[in-house]
C-alpha cells in the first residue's frame, strides 16, 4: 500500500504552539484512511507537522493503517518491560559470495524502537572491494526512511556490520552512532560495539600497552582520537593506536589475532572490581572486505537479569527456510542460493526463531571468513594463502614462513600454496 499524504497534524493546546511530545496514541484522517500513530515517530514533534511522500506505512513502525475492511499493522512488538534491555545491539554478516543482507537487516531494524528500545540511532557499513559504504542516522531504525530504503533493496556484499543504539554513554547525535570507521595502513577499518567499558568512560584517552612498542617508527600513541563521546569509539581508537605503534609491517592474520586477543584481555583487566560497574564488551571489527573479527565479553548490567552477549548461525547447504523473530517474514534460502554458498550471521540476540544459534564463549575471538568461523592459527594461515590477509601498498607484507614457525607450524605443510 502506497499513500501520498499531504496533511497537517495540529496538537490542540491552550498554550501557544511549541515543541511537544507526541502522545502514545494519536489519530488523524487523510484520503479516507484512519491512521493511528501508536508510538513516537521521533523524540519530539513540532506543533504543526507536514507529512509528505510517506511510503509503505504497512512496514513502518508504529502505524496501523485501515481502509474499509483492509487492515495492516506491524507484527507483534515485544513488551518493553521484557525486552532485551541491552545498551545496543549488533548485526554482522560474512559470506563466501556477495550476498543480500536485507532479510536480516529488516528484522534487526524492528528492534530499533518497535520490538525493542534501541531507538537512539543506527548505522551500517559494508564493503565494496577495498571501499566501504556507510550509512548513519540518529532516527530510530524502525522508522528511519533511510533504514527502510536499505531494507527493501538488494545490496550484496561479502562483509557487513550494523548497530542500533540505546544511548548510555554520549548524547544522541550523529557523531556517536556506530559503526566507526578509520583508515590505517591504507585499509578501511570499521568497528561497532555493545556493552560498557567503564575505564574508557572515565578516561577516554586511556592507552593500551600490552603489545609493547615493537620496532615501528610510529611512536605517537594518540594518532587516532574519538570524534564523539562514547566509550566504544574511545576503545576502538585505543586499539588502532596500539596496533599502529606495534607493527612496522603488516601482521599476518594469526599475529593480528594474537595481538587483538592481548588488547581485549588488557581492556577487561582495566575493570575496577570495587566500582560495581562490570565491563561488557561485544564487538565487530573489520579491516577489509574478507574478514569479520568478532569478540565477546558478555555480562549483565547492575540490577538487570538480561545477559548481554553475541550469537551466530551459519547457513550452508542443504538450505532451508528461515523466519524472523521480530517481523512475520520467511525466506526459503533454497530459492536464492547455490550449493556452495555459505553465510554466517552474527547478532546480539538470535534474529530467527527456527535456526540453531550458537552463543559465543566469554573471552572468545572468532574470525569469520568466507562465511565460516575460524579459531586456530592453522586455519588463519590458510586464509592468508587464499589472499584474504591484510593487503596494502603502505606497509610490507608479512613473512608468512617466519610467522608459521612462531606458531610451531611447519611451513612445508603449506607447500605449493605460494607462501
Amino acid at each position: 500500500l502506497r499513500l501520498f499524504l499531504h496533511s497537517s497534524l495540529f496538537l490542540h493546546r491552550d498554550e501557544k504552539p511549541k515543541r511537544q511530545q507526541l502522545p502514545a496514541t494519536f489519530k488523524f484522517q487523510s484520503l479516507g484512511c484512519d491512521i493511528t500513530i501508536q508510538k513516537r515517530m521521533r523524540k519530539s514533534l513540532t506543533a504543526s507537522l507536514s507529512l509528505c511522500f510517506l511510503p509503505l506505512l504497512d512496514v513502518t513502525s508504529g502505524f496501523v493503517v485501515s481502509e474499509g475492511n483492509q487492515q495492516t499493522r506491524p507484527v507483534t512488538s515485544t513488551d518493553y518491560s521484557t525486552g532485551t534491555a541491552l545498551a545496543c545491539q549488533l548485526l554482522g554478516m560474512n559470506c563466501n559470495t556477495p550476498t543480500d543482507f536485507s532479510f536480516s537487516f529488516k528484522g534487526f531494524c524492528k528492534r530499533g524502537g518497535e520490538t525493542d528500545i534501541h531507538s537512539d540511532g543506527w548505522g551500517v557499513a559494508f564493503y565494496e572491494g577495498n571501499g566501504i559504504r556507510q550509512f548513519h542516522d540518529v532516527e530510530a531504525a524502525a522508522t528511519s526512511p533511510m533504514a527502510h530504503f536499505l531494507s527493501i533493496h538488494s545490496i550484496r556484499t561479502l562483509n557487513m556490520m550494523s548497530h542500533i543504539r540505546y544511548a548510555t554513554a554520549g548524547e544522541v547525535e550523529l557523531g556517536n552512532v556506530h559503526p566507526f570507521c578509520r583508515e590505517m595502513w591504507g585499509l578501511n577499518w570499521a568497528f561497532a560495539m555493545n556493552g560498557d567499558i567503564p575505564a574508557f568512560k572515565k578516561h577516554p584517552k586511556t592507552k593500551l600497552s600490552s603489545l609493547g612498542p615493537g620496532d615501528s617508527p610510529c611512536t605517537e600513541e594518540s594518532y587516532y582520537n574519538p570524534v564523539g563521546t562514547t566509550d566504544s569509539e574511545a576503545a576502538f581508537c585505543a586499539i588502532l593506536n596500539a596496533l599502529r605503534v606495534r607493527f612496522q609491517r603488516l601482521p599476518s592474520l594469526p599475529v593480528l589475532y594474537e595481538a587483538l586477543q592481548k588488547l581485549c584481555d588488557e581492556i577487561i583487566q582495566l575493570e575496577d572490581p570495587e566500582s560495581g560497574e562490570p565491563t561488557i564488551m561485544n564487538f565487530l571489527l573489520t579491516c577489509g572486505a574478507n574478514t569479520l573479527w568478532v569478540y565477546s565479553w558478555p555480562g549483565k548490567r547492575p540490577g538487570s537479569k538480561v545477559w548481554n552477549g553475541l550469537h551466530y548461525t551459519t547457513r550452508e547447504a542443504p538450505f532451508t527456510t528461515s523466519h524472523l523473530s521480530d517481523v512475520d517474514c520467511t525466506v526459503d534460502f533454497k530459492l536464492h542460493t547455490d550449493r556452495d554458498d555459505c553465510v554466517s550471521v552474527i547478532a546480539t540476540k538470535p534474529l530467527t526463531d527456527d535456526e540453531e544459534w550458537i552463543e559465543m564463549k566469554k573471552g572468545e575471538l572468532i574470525v569469520f571468513d568466507q562465511g565460516r568461523p575460524n579459531f586456530s592459527p592453522k586455519s588463519l594461515f590458510e586464509l592468508e594463502l587464499l589472499g584474504h590477509g591484510l593487503n596494502s601498498t603502505v606497509l610490507e607484507r608479512p613473512a608468512l614462513e617466519e610467522d608459521m614457525r612462531l606458531f610451531n607450524l611447519d611451513p612445508s605443510v603449506f607447500r605449493g600454496a605460494c607462501i
